[in-house]
C-alpha cells in the first residue's frame, strides 16, 4: 500500500514546502484505479483546488469537492477517484509531535468547550469566510515562482491552526488534537481499531505507532494478549463474516475491504477457520434471511 506522505515528498513533479517538521505540498492523482487504498503515518490537512473525491473509513464515507478541506488522521482509507475531472489540491502534513508542542503552548485555545468528543479518522472542517480567506492566501504563496521564507509559512500554518480550534463548529479536531497532547504515544488499540481492515505490514503499523518493531509486538501482546498477527486474522475475519452475511459485494470486493493479501488468501485463511469457502458461507447466509 502506497503512503502518501512518502509519495508527496520523493515525487519532484509536485511542488513542496518543507518547513520544521511540516511538508506543504501539492498533489495531483495520478492512480489510474478508481479506488484504492493508501496510509500517511502523518496526519494531513488536504484542500481540495480542482475534481473531487471520496475518503472511505471503516463506518463511513466522506465525499470532498473543490474550495473543500478534510482533515484525515494518521492510518489509512479507501481512496474513490471519479474521472470525470482532474483532481489537484494542496496538502499539509502535520505530525503528532507539532501537534503536541502547539497545544502545549497555547492551551488557552477552544477553553470551555467540550472535550473528549468521539471522531471518525476522517474529519471534514468547516470553513467560514475567514477560513476560506486564509486557504485562497496560502495558494499564493505555495504557487508563487519565488518561495516564501520558511518563518512566515509556519506563522501561516499557525494561524491556520488557531482558526480551526477557535471555531466552535470543529470541535472533533480539537478534541483530537487536545488527546495528541496529552499522550507521548499514540493508542496502539485505537490505531489497530481504525485500520485492522488494511493491508499494512507489521513495520507500518508499528510506524503508525511511533514504535519500533520490537517494541510494537511488545506492547501489541501487552494491550490484547495475542499476537499481531493473529489478532488481524481474527479481525479481519469477523468483518469479512459481517459483510457477506450483509451484503451483496463480490468475494474480491470482502476480501479488498478487509486488508486480505489476496482474494485466494481470504479464501484459504477463511476456510480454514469456518470449514467452508466465503461463497458458500454467503449463499447460506443469503438462505437463512430469505427463511426469516
Amino acid at each position: 500500500m502506497e503512503n502518501g506522505y512518502d509519495i508527496a515528498k520523493n515525487t519532484p513533479i509536485f511542488k513542496k514546502i518543507e518547513v520544521s517538521s511540516l511538508m506543504f505540498s501539492e498533489y495531483r492523482c495520478m492512480e489510474e484505479k478508481s479506488m484504492f487504498a493508501a496510509w500517511s503515518h502523518l496526519n494531513y490537512f488536504i484542500y481540495v483546488l480542482e475534481g473531487k473525491k471520496k475518503w472511505r473509513t471503516l463506518d463511513h464515507s466522506y465525499m470532498v469537492h473543490a474550495n473543500e478541506v478534510l482533515f484525515v488522521k494518521k492510518g489509512a482509507n479507501i481512496i474513490h477517484k471519479f474521472f470525470d475531472s482532474d483532481f489537484c489540491a494542496m496538502v499539509i502534513f502535520i505530525p503528532d509531535t507539532y501537534i503536541r508542542d502547539f497545544i502545549l503552548q497555547k492551551p488557552e485555545i477552544g477553553m470551555g468547550q467540550k472535550n473528549n468528543i468521539p471522531s471518525d479518522s476522517v474529519i471534514p472542517l468547516k470553513l467560514d469566510k475567514t477560513l476560506s480567506t486564509y486557504f485562497a492566501s496560502m495558494l499564493e504563496y505555495f504557487f508563487n515562482n519565488e518561495k516564501p521564507s520558511k518563518y512566515l509559512m509556519e506563522i501561516k500554518f499557525q494561524e491556520l491552526l488557531v482558526n480551526i480550534l477557535s471555531l466552535s463548529s470543529n470541535p472533533k479536531i480539537r478534541s483530537y488534537f487536545k488527546n495528541i497532547a496529552q499522550n507521548v504515544k499514540p493508542s496502539i488499540k485505537n490505531i489497530m481499531e481504525s485500520n485492522f481492515i488494511y493491508n499494512l505490514s507489521l513495520e507500518e503499523f508499528a510506524r503508525l505507532t511511533h514504535r519500533s518493531l520490537s517494541s510494537f509486538n511488545r506492547d501489541f501482546h501487552s494491550t490484547y494478549g495475542i499476537s499481531p498477527g493473529k489478532w488481524l486474522i481474527n479481525k479481519r475475519l469477523l468483518h469479512a463474516k459481517k459483510l457477506l452475511e450483509n451484503t451483496h459485494q463480490k468475494i474480491y470486493e470482502v476480501a479488498f475491504d478487509c486488508g486480505f493479501e489476496s482474494p485466494a488468501h481470504f479464501a484459504r485463511v477463511f476456510k480454514n477457520e469456518n470449514g467452508m469457502t466465503p461463497l458458500k458461507f454467503q449463499k447460506n447466509a443469503a438462505v437463512r434471511l430469505m427463511t426469516l
